[in-house]
């Protein structure tokens, strides 16, 4: 697989527009019940409130945080490498939550990956890696096993089996989107790259968003009401709690709290509906899927962020439309300590000349850079 610099850059470009675009989407939604997002925004098509380019999600900061880690040890990194990025750089701990807070403390304490994923954390297999996963797969376009290599090491600092999993899915989604557009194929490639069916209740949910899609291919809302009734009532929150690292008691209160909606598995089914809903709109697949996931519920900025970088990826910057590019005026604000403020454009620039790093000393020639 041949690819330019220049090209390159715009899908890099384009997956980082789609990160922040899709948080301005998810945010005013966020842990929103779907009534209430369905009364009083309707049909989303745009952003949903005005944006506050002021705002910080804390969705952007593990990604930042892997970058500067990258430029400062190399691409042989480790996890307690970047773990220990984290404990210097994670300016605002009231913006740190769930997996990664435990992990912060863990690590404070002197407990190193993948200790500190898993211990005394009752979130090791919520959203938290997932959401975290973009950074890998920029870097290592085409290589879908770097990609879940670079996963697994970041995945383990504050999660473990399936949490992990999300991670590891997502970054292979997005690596395979440089070179391919059809989004179903780049699913059903991605979960090559996971335990088997029968091993994995993620590999279970994947496959379940897909037969509801395509049993309900014309209504959105229909499906997700089947997704959601399903991992509730059907058998998944039991094999949730039986899985469990810690005990099942703590945990089936934490699932049905507010806090149950960040759970990794309904979450990556709404990211399966929202993907598979948007290729749908032949004009704007882009806007359609993040608002599709929007509509949906739950996690939603981190389900419109992983979208939009997928998205933004198979598109490139060029092709996304202005409607979601113009807002955002080439600028996010993250709490990385010295780092608050960014162009989109020049954090772009750095992923790529990291990820030109990776290409040519990782990839076995799998990819190369043309002229």
């Amino acid at each position: 697989m041949e690819i330019s610099y220049k090209e390159y850059y715009n899908k890099v470009l384009g997956a980082w527009i789609g990160r922040v675009a899709g948080d301005f989407v998810g945010i005013p939604v966020e842990l929103r019940s779907y009534e209430n997002i369905k009364e009083k925004y309707g049909d989303i098509s745009v952003y949903p409130e005005p944006i506050d380019l002021n705002h910080v999600n804390d969705d952007e900061m593990y990604e930042i945080i892997a970058l500067i880690a990258l430029e400062k040890y190399g691409i042989e990194i480790t996890a307690e490498q970047i773990a220990q990025e984290w404990v210097s750089l994670l300016n605002r701990e009231d913006y740190v939550f769930t997996a990664e807070k435990i992990a912060l403390n863990n690590l404070k304490a002197g407990i190193m990956p993948p200790k500190s994923g898993i211990l005394n954390n009752f979130y090791y297999d919520f959203i938290g890696a997932q959401m975290r996963a973009d950074i890998w797969e920029l870097i290592t376009p085409g290589c879908s096993d770097l990609a879940k290599s670079y996963a697994e090491i970041d995945g383990s600092i504050s999660h473990d089996r399936i949490g992990i999993e999300g991670e590891v899915f997502i970054a292979v989604l997005i690596s395979q989107a440089f070179f391919e557009s059809d989004i179903r194929y780049n699913i059903d490639s991605a979960l090559q790259y996971l335990p088997s069916e029968k091993e994995s209740l993620y590999t279970q949910m994947v496959k379940k968003g897909i037969k509801i899609y395509e049993q309900n291919p014309n209504d959105f809302r229909a499906a997700r009401k089947i997704l959601i009734r399903e991992f509730w009532i059907d058998e998944m929150v039991e094999k949730v709690l039986i899985s469990s690292l810690v005990f099942p008691i703590e945990r089936r209160i934490l699932l049905n709290t507010r806090l149950g909606g960040i759970h990794v598995l309904p979450n990556i089914g709404i990211i399966i509906l929202s993907l598979l809903y948007g290729a749908q709109d032949k004009q704007d697949p882009f806007g359609k899927s993040i608002c599709v996931a929007a509509m949906m519920g739950y996690d939603t900025d981190c389900n419109c962020g992983n979208i939009g970088t997928i998205l933004g990826v198979q598109l490139g910057a060029k092709k996304i439309p202005s409607k979601w590019k113009d807002p955002l005026q080439d600028s996010f604000s993250t709490y990385v300590k010295g780092y608050e403020k960014w162009k989109i454009s020049e954090l772009s620039q750095r992923i790529t000349e990291m990820g030109v790093k990776v290409i040519q000393n990782k990839s076995n020639n799998i990819v190369r850079f043309n002229k």
